[in-house]
């Protein structure tokens, strides 16, 4: 009946439970050791360390610095939504008010905001001078006010609207006692437009204007302006070469894309946007002719203006008594009296008689001024290139490039010399071609070991190894003196061990055994330890724990030995 029973209760139970009654003894034994309580503490403050540092590199904030300083209040704004909106972690300073950004971030945040345009402003020049300390020298002295200027300068010249930013450095020679030595000032201006932007001449001009009236002594002559692309924008106002050879230019490209337009929009419901490029190129006569003509006709003439001259001369006869009264003659009264009255004709005779005429004539002739065009097209050159047409492939179905054919090209290039206003006598040439275009740029080819993935992995793998070098290089030596090595039990405790896991199927229950005869039996069988263990032991803190268990099992025997040994120092006293 006894029997029965037990083995209902041994059925009962569950095995699962039972593994886990082992593995929890396991680990309480491994507990309970005494290396591993000595080691205890050490473990807790390395992995409260360890959880520390995590911590604190978890919460750690990053550096932060100043971004621009002396910023305008509607500039900040605009700059920290900029942020804001890249993603970027900014704040403002709770006692200054200036913007800071990462450290990381610092350059990353200035080269965006300077693709947006940003700051739009420069700070004050002036500002500087008030932190100047007492006893500075005067060369140094000389010097920040010469930057104060510099930066006022390239601040009122930052406000015109199509200048990004703008730099103005200054060459200020010191005086000399002697006039003569005393070089001329000169300044340079470097501005920053904005894209596709240009400024015209009156606005350089101004700039000039500017810079020479804010500094004393400097001629506008010794301004020189140049834009970001290396361009110089400053021209002197005695130069007319100069000027008239950037008009010219202007004036060609401009009439160059005026014609390759008209091409370009006529050739695209034809072949297809992106199926055309055209390019343009006009030799022009910029030679200005004044040429004045007279013509004289000698067939023409006119009178111009006529005199004519009459001289009469007349004689009378002599009348009266001889004498001195009688030779004198008789005055203008008496001859006219006389003439009326017959004169000449009673017995008169006419002397001398004379006559002039004089006429002048006007030969016609006809004076022409002629003032040839100032620009003249000499010769114009067309170059027209057409992508091949696609068709279908009869054999495979699918969509190939084919070169267009010649009435194709002919009738092209007919629509191009209409469109330009070919002249062939005035030499000019129009080029068609058919090639095929290539759809997308090929990337230059990149070594798989500097793609930023590789990189990214190398930094990671690297990281790794220098923790891995850490962690078993150092802590490992480090855990194994203070830790006891649990496969350095000797193979007698591994085997007392092992009997610890006793299997119940195997205790069998006698008729008439108490309850306590089989809690006996169920207890585990510790094997014998000999005094041979020591040999097998490795370290000092494995033969320690030999001698106590062999103490805790043979109390008897080692009291006996140290009996023993005391009585033999004793008799040797």
């Amino acid at each position: 009946m006894s029997e029965t029973t037990i083995t209902s209760v041994q059925t009962g139970v569950d095995p699962s439970q039972g593994q886990v009654k082992q593995m929890i003894n396991k680990i309480m034994n491994f507990v309970n050791e005494p290396s591993v309580q000595r080691s205890l503490p050490t473990l807790m403050a390395v992995i409260v360390c360890f959880v520390g540092l995590m911590a604190y590199l978890l919460l750690q904030k990053p550096a932060r610095t100043t971004l621009y300083s002396s910023l305008p209040e509607a500039e900040k704004m605009r700059v920290v939504e900029a942020l804001k909106n890249a993603g970027v972690d900014v704040i403002l300073d709770p006692t200054t008010g200036e913007v800071l950004v990462p450290t990381t971030e610092y350059h990353n945040s200035r080269i965006m905001l300077a693709a947006q345009g940003l700051p739009a402003s420069v700070p004050e020049g002036y500002s500087g001078l008030n932190d100047m300390p007492m006893g500075t020298s005067r060369s140094v002295e000389s010097m920040h006010i010469k930057q104060a200027q510099e930066l006022e300068l390239a601040r009122s010249i930052s406000e015109i609207e199509t200048v990004l930013a703008a730099r103005v450095h200054l060459a200020l020679p010191e005086k000399s006692v002697f006039v003569r030595s005393n070089p001329d000032p000169t300044a340079s201006v470097f501005l920053q437009l904005a894209n596709g932007r240009s400024l015209g001449r009156t606005q350089v001009e101004a700039i000039i204007h500017l810079v020479s009236s804010s500094v004393p002594g400097l001629n506008k002559e010794n301004v020189t302006v140049i834009d970001q692309n290396g361009a110089l924008l400053s021209r002197t106002a005695d130069d007319p070469d100069s000027i008239l050879s950037d008009s010219q230019l202007e004036y060609k490209m401009r009439l160059e894309g005026i014609y390759r337009h008209r091409v370009v929009s006529i050739l695209t419901p034809i072949v297809g946007a992106g199926n055309v490029n055209a390019q343009i190129n006009i030799d022009f006569d910029f030679t200005r002719t004044d040429r004045t003509e007279e013509i004289v006709d000698p067939n023409g003439n006119a009178l111009r203006s006529e005199q004519k001259t009459l001289d009469q001369t007349a004689d009378l006869t002599a009348k009266g008594i001889p004498g001195a009264v009688t030779n004198t003659p008789p005055t203008k009264a008496e001859l006219e009296m006389e003439a009326g009255q017959g004169g000449a004709g009673e017995g008169g005779q006419l002397q001398t008689r004379s006559s002039s005429e004089v006429r002048n004539f006007e030969v016609s002739r006809t004076v022409s001024t002629t003032q040839n065009p100032r620009v003249q097209i000499d010769r114009m050159f067309a170059s027209v290139l057409v992508s091949d047409k696609l068709v279908v492939d009869p054999e495979t179905n699918l969509e190939v490039r084919q070169p267009l054919s010649e009435e194709e090209i002919e009738r092209i290039e007919t629509l191009v010399k209409d469109s330009i206003g070919f002249d062939d006598a005035r030499g000019d040439s129009v080029t068609v071609r058919s090639a095929e275009f290539v759809d997308t740029l090929m990337s230059a080819a990149v070594p798989w070991y500097e793609k930023s993935w590789f990189k990214e992995v190398s930094r990671q793998i690297t990281t790794i190894l220098i923790l891995s070098i850490v962690a078993l290089g150092v802590m490992r030596p480090l855990l194994s003196r203070i830790l006891v090595p649990v496969g350095a039990v000797p193979p007698g405790m591994a085997a007392s061990a092992g009997d610890d896991d006793m299997d119940i199927d195997t205790v069998e229950v006698g008729e008439g055994e108490s309850l306590e005869d089989i809690k006996a039996k169920l207890k585990p069988k510790k094997a014998a330890i000999s005094a041979e263990m020591l040999d097998t032991a490795n370290t000092y803190d494995d033969k320690v724990a030999v001698i106590r268990m062999i103490v805790s099992d043979e109390a008897g025997r080692v009291s006996n030995v140290f009996k023993n040994m005391m009585r033999q120092d004793m008799d040797n006293l």
